[in-house]
């Protein structure tokens, strides 16, 4: 096939492949090249009326003329109003809401601090610090950084006589507004916080901030202004509304971001998508190119870079979440001064930390949606041109856009969601709340929290006297304590070093227990260890080093089955069927692995346990019921619902912007489907799908219907999450079944789950 490319690395890259794995198909198969310009311009610097202080830092800064957006966003807060600011990666969004909180702060002669500015993550905030300083005006426009970091007489003179403007993180509010008058001082003090990155807050992290604001909006109990800024994300109105349950204006700049970005689509082919990866990385190496590989799970993480080092003898990092603090800074630090020259990372490099600069951006997999992918790809090319290399393997979501490659680039941002009424959270902030206060009167507790409040009072976390709720301080602390933070929505389990007795990472549940039974090989700093023995009572997992070279991982074999129910909404498609959205207790049992070549796939053996290993918890989830068809007999409508399940939750990443592991499915031959959040409480996804259905299963019968294959492969059904190993699935089923939905000849179901029955399957 005759292509043309127009840029030399894609041009040598698509060489370099077709070299290597010459009669695979690998190849270099869609390129765009992006090249951006300025925003809309809007008035000059003089003709606004800004204070002689500004002028002469905005002179200094090399600007002269506001961007049309930014002047908006100026307008919008000095009235007062709650202001949601969109702009491409590099255009001035920090600008945006920083020049008229300094107008602000110039103009006002009120108690400090003024206003707080929150960013996701300490490191993220320390990076900003650095560009709002060079606006700094001492004694008049000061900052500092106010986190857990912060030493603790630095902090001390910070509280003794703050600055205008305080940088922190969500962590530091939570626990601070528990145990530090500080803290709870600052927030009593500024009218102004500013959430940036607001994309981040999305699924579990954003209930957590949903329910932080109500703590803000008690601790103060007076009006806020609230200002949040984001470069990638779909409904910024409404997800800013739905956050903090108040009103906003929108304030759009240019999406597109500064630079020249050549975006670049590599088919593996034959070649298993991680061969093709590591061969990329290589190629990079050789041509002497920074880069950060991304990937969704941090043992996929740890197992590339072990292919990487294993097989070209480069050396790479790894950084992800459950490592120590001090190897992730230690690796960021490495790559920002040349040390290292690539590395392996999840989602905690997605952020715009200062990593230095970077050449290429490489995708191991799709990423959960369009907007992370504008978002990962952000990390190249902020001081020259850029390559983003994604790679396409053999699941449904990636043949779909290998068909359609422009429209992988024209494709809207999915809305981002929340889902509120997580009780596992609400109980977090409720309790958190009233270590604060010690006592409220029960008119006082949001809505939301109202509907915790009978399990906290079971739980002896709060008692509750006549119109007065007051806390439990021992019991209150201890589960404050347990549940670990903001950043975790399960219970952590320790993995622990047997040789050493030594904490080597933290993992969470449920995924923890999808990881760590007995003989799984779990990588942590690409070390191959066994799991000896995992205490779910204890949240202790031990392990040992394998010392010999790595040739295979494993996989486990489970099932998951709904134990109980609640319906929070139910409404029938007009597809004839009903379907709901609910509260579900889930219950995983591993019942054994499979072990399998790390290179190749290939299965080496199955092994079984005598007695599963055993999850549960609650969640959300949609659920369906199908009508039964009299021509299926319960084997047919097992294939087909199990096939019809797992090509939902690959047509889901399209309409909702779902992770590969975001949502988990189950079906029954009794034709209910259960899709739910993965996230112990909910996270909001499967609220959407819920919303998204009928979208999603014409998706889902396009994946299958365009596949070539005989009856279910990897590019339309196979699922490598399936707890079955991929077994009782039928393609040819699962399209027949809907070409009678569509037709509308089957009679419409009864409600979901009430008369379920047969064996689940995942």
């Amino acid at each position: 096939m005759f292509r043309i490319y127009k840029d030399w690395l894609t041009i040598e890259l698509d060489e370099y492949l077709e070299k290597r794995y010459p009669d695979s198909n690998t190849r270099v198969i869609y390129e765009k090249i992006e090249e951006t310009s300025e925003p809309e311009h809007g008035p000059s610097i003089y003709e606004v009326d800004f204070p002689g202080e500004l002028i002469k830092v905005l002179e200094k800064r090399n600007i002269r003329r506001l961007y049309k957006f930014q002047y908006e966003a100026y307008r919008e807060i000095l009235s007062g109003n709650n202001v949601i600011i969109v702009a491409g990666t590099g255009t001035g969004k920090t600008e945006a809401f920083f020049i008229p909180i300094a107008k602000k702060i110039l103009t006002n002669t009120k108690q400090n601090p003024q206003v707080l500015v929150f960013y996701p993550t300490k490191a993220l905030a320390r990076d900003q610090v650095k560009r709002f300083i060079e606006y700094s005006i001492y004694g008049r426009l000061g900052v500092n950084v106010y986190d857990g970091d912060t030493p603790a007489n630095l902090r001390k003179r910070i509280a003794m006589n703050p600055p205008p403007i305080i940088v922190s993180n969500p962590d530091m509010l939570h626990m601070g507004l528990i145990y530090s008058p500080y803290i709870r001082r600052f927030v009593e003090s500024a009218e102004t916080m500013i959430f940036d990155e607001l994309h981040v807050y999305e699924g579990v992290l954003g209930a957590h901030i949903h329910h932080l604001v109500h703590r803000i909006k008690l601790t103060r109990n007076r009006k806020t202004q609230f200002v949040a800024s984001s470069a990638t994300i779909g409904n910024p109105k409404e997800f800013a509304e739905s956050l903090f349950e108040e009103d906003f204006k929108e304030i759009r700049g240019s999406l597109a971001r500064k630079g020249l970005i050549v975006h670049i689509l590599v088919s593996s082919g034959y070649m298993s998508r991680w061969s093709t990866v590591s061969a990329i990385a290589k190629f990079l190496v050789d041509n002497d190119l920074r880069f950060i590989i991304f990937v969704d799970s941090q043992q996929m993480a740890e197992i590339l870079a072990n292919i990487i080092e294993s097989r070209y003898n480069v050396d790479i990092a790894v950084h992800r979440a459950g490592l120590p603090i001090e190897v992730r800074r230690d690796i960021e630090n490495k790559l920002r001064e040349g040390k290292i020259t690539g590395v392996v990372a999840t989602p905690t490099l997605e952020l715009g930390i200062d990593i230095g600069a970077l050449d290429a951006v490489v995708l191991g997999n799709l990423p959960p949606s369009y907007a992370k992918y504008l978002q990962r790809s952000g990390r190249a090319g902020r001081r020259k041109k850029g390559y983003v290399i994604t790679v396409l393997g053999e699941e449904p979501i990636d043949e779909y856009y290998a068909r359609n490659p422009g429209q992988f680039f024209n494709q809207k941002l999915t809305p981002s969601v929340i889902e509120p009424l997580n009780e596992e959270i609400i109980k977090l902030h409720f309790a958190s709340y009233m270590l604060q206060v010690g006592k409220l009167h029960e008119s006082k507790i949001p809505y939301e929290w109202k509907t915790v409040l009978d399990d906290l009072l079971a739980e002896r976390i709060i008692k509750k006297i006549g119109p007065y709720i007051s806390v439990n301080y021992i019991n209150g602390r201890r589960y404050v304590t347990m549940k670990g933070g903001i950043r975790t929505q399960g219970d952590l389990v320790e993995i622990i070093d047997a040789n050493s007795d030594r904490v080597i990472a933290l993992r969470e549940l449920p995924e923890a227990v999808l990881e760590l039974y007995p003989g799984a090989i779990y990588f942590c700093a690409k070390k191959p260890y066994e799991v000896i023995e995992l205490n779910m009572s204890d949240r202790k997992a031990y392990v040992k080093e394998v010392v010999e070279e790595q040739k295979f991982y494993t996989k486990p074999l489970y099932e998951v089955d709904v134990v109980d129910f609640d319906i929070i909404s139910e409404r029938e498609s007009d597809l004839n069927f009903k379907t709901s959205y609910a509260k579900v207790l889930v219950k995983i049992s591993v019942n054994g692995f499979i072990v399998k070549d790390i290179y190749a796939g290939k299965i080496y053996s199955t092994r079984s346990f005598l007695e599963p290993v055993v999850y549960e918890y609650v969640t959300k989830a949609l659920l369906i019921k199908l009508p039964i068809l009299e021509e299926y007999d319960e084997h047919d409508f097992a294939e087909a619902f199990h096939a019809l399940e797992h090509a939902l939750i690959e047509a889901s990443r399209i309409t909702c912007g779902a992770g590969v592991t975001d949502l988990g499915g189950i079906s029954y031959p009794s034709g209910d489907i259960v899709i739910y959040d993965a996230a112990v409480g909910g996270s909001g996804i499967s609220k959407l799908l819920y919303s998204k259905l009928e979208e999603t299963m014409n998706i889902a019968y396009d994946l299958m219907a365009k596949c070539d294959c005989i009856d279910g492969c990897p590019k339309c059904i196979f699922s490598p999450y399936c707890g079955n190993n991929n077994k009782v699935l039928s393609k040819k089923k699962a399209l027949r079944y809907l070409d009678f939905l569509y037709s509308r000849k089957i009679r419409p179901g009864i409600k979901p789950l009430e008369e379920k029955y047969g064996k689940p399957l995942v």
